[in-house]
């Protein structure tokens, strides 16, 4: 092949500045977050990872709070609280259900002052809820609350808000990451964008409760089975990070990319439609990799995938879904290629790098298919469907994966060598004819020769010969 043009080569230098430590902010970094924790005996103490504590759930433990308390009740999956007297020694019995409070002489804010919190979930919760407490307002005032995810909310810029001086802020089924809270004191009438007095120095008790499922299981009733999949790194991969992903449980082995996906499905007599989540974790530095999900079955499928980054995907919160007659094709980051009736072959391009969860709804009755089921972390599409070569690019270090892309060969385009651009036969006809059109050099060739003039005959057949080698190895046929 001949190259046309020269390759240019451009670096790109990117800064990001930010503050020494993730509880420092603003401008100048002098503004603080306070951690979100529960004040807890020995090695749990000051958590900032509420649903990350492992406690022994069998033990009944003594503690005595003093500005903080906590309690823990909760009957079969179905999470109760009950709350405590500060100075006074609480028996707590640990379960599912986390509660916090700070009392009212650590929280004290002015009108128009802010002040930020954070909470690290990093696994799956059924309901987040903030309440404050023993606080006295003035019927013009409101105690507003702002959360965000993985970033500091503001008043126009933020996932959830709400007035919990009036009521209590519930998140149903949060995202696994880190919220940070910001709490502010308003004037109704300054809601209005209108003129309002300031108000006096307001001080209250901040009181936030975690609940989760327990013993694998997840959904708003704790009825659906949850699986967290473990990432098998593969023997020389082509590009950093390609592995795949099996349950860590002993159905499934790991020396297969693949398990039979009957074995874990849940099952319920409660509703028509049942649900399986599986979970698995996109390393860091792998952001230029695919998550690549296939379903494949004896059988017709009867299942819908959906998929959610840092949450429990439902009929009404998914980030993209697939099923036998439909899928969410508007993004640019998913393909469904080469699905049947009893094949499903989906790919998220750039996955973001944290947690994934994938469920499978699927009906209740007991199906006697056998339909297995593989994830994997990739680098190019389908390896370039054998029709190029995948090429990975990655930082100096080589542990930060940034993008793939695959160098088709000539017959072949698109960005998995998917799309042909000429046919074989196609491609035959070309070279034959492009090659054959250099014996237009015959004629003048015998002209000079019959004329006895040696100089052009040499000329002349030293060009038809020169272009056709030419064109061989520009159409690939050497």
């Amino acid at each position: 092949m001949i190259s046309r043009g020269r390759a240019l080569s451009v670096s790109t230098s990117i800064t990001v500045e930010g503050c020494p430590t993730s509880a420092l902010w603003g401008p100048y970094c002098n503004q603080t977050i306070e951690t979100i924790g529960c004040s807890q005996f020995s090695r749990y103490n000051n958590s900032r990872d509420l649903l990350g504590l492992t406690i022994n759930t069998r033990k009944i433990l003594k503690t005595k709070e003093n500005t903080r308390r906590t309690s823990f009740l909760s009957r079969s999956n179905h999470p109760i609280g009950h709350q405590l007297e500060s100075n006074s020694t609480s028996v707590v019995g640990v379960e599912n259900l986390i509660t916090c409070a700070i009392s009212n002489d650590s929280l004290c804010l002015r009108q128009g002052d802010i002040k930020f919190y954070f909470l690290d979930i990093v696994n799956q919760a059924l309901q987040f809820e903030i309440t404050a407490a023993n606080f006295r307002l003035s019927q013009s005032a409101s105690l507003i609350c702002y959360l965000r995810c993985n970033a500091l909310p503001q008043r126009d810029l933020h996932d959830y808000s709400g007035d919990i001086s009036s009521a209590p802020l519930v998140i149903k089924l949060p995202n696994i990451g880190r919220w940070y809270i910001a709490i502010e004191i308003l004037n109704k009438t300054q809601m209005r964008n209108t003129t309002a007095p300031m108000l006096d120095t307001i001080c209250f008790s901040f009181d936030w409760q975690v609940t989760g499922c327990l013993n694998g299981k997840t959904g708003t009733d704790c009825l659906w089975e949850a699986y967290v999949l473990q990432r098998v790194p593969k023997r020389n991969p082509s590009v950093p990070f390609e592995s795949y992903y099996v349950p860590t449980d002993e159905r499934a082995l790991l020396e297969y990319s693949h398990f039979s996906l009957e074995k874990f499905l849940t099952n319920s007599s409660f509703e028509q439609f049942a649900w399986t989540y599986f979970f698995l974790d996109v390393p860091q530095g792998s952001a230029g990799a695919l998550i690549h999900v296939q379903l494949k079955s004896d059988k017709e499928l009867n299942y819908e995938l959906y998929s959610k980054y840092g949450g429990l995907p439902s009929n009404d919160s998914w980030d993209y879904y697939a099923s036998r007659t439909s899928s969410s094709n508007s993004s640019v980051f998913y393909s469904l290629q080469n699905s049947t009736d009893s094949d499903m072959d989906l790919s998220i391009f750039y996955a973001k790098e944290g947690t994934w969860c994938f469920g499978v709804k699927h009906p209740n009755y007991t199906s006697n298919s056998q339909t297995y089921m593989s994830i994997s972390l990739q680098g190019c599409h389908r390896n370039c469907n054998q029709k190029g070569v995948c090429h990975a690019s990655v930082d100096e270090s080589g542990l930060t994966f940034y993008s793939s892309f695959c160098t088709c060969d000539r017959d072949h385009g698109g960005f998995d060598c998917s799309d042909e651009l000429v046919s074989p036969n196609g491609h035959i006809r070309q070279s034959v004819f492009l090659i054959a059109s250099n014996a237009a050099a015959i004629l003048p060739a015998f002209w000079a020769l019959r004329q006895k003039a040696f100089a052009e005959w040499i000329l002349y057949t030293s060009s038809g010969i020169s272009s056709a080698l030419y064109h061989s190895c520009d159409v690939g046929t050497w």
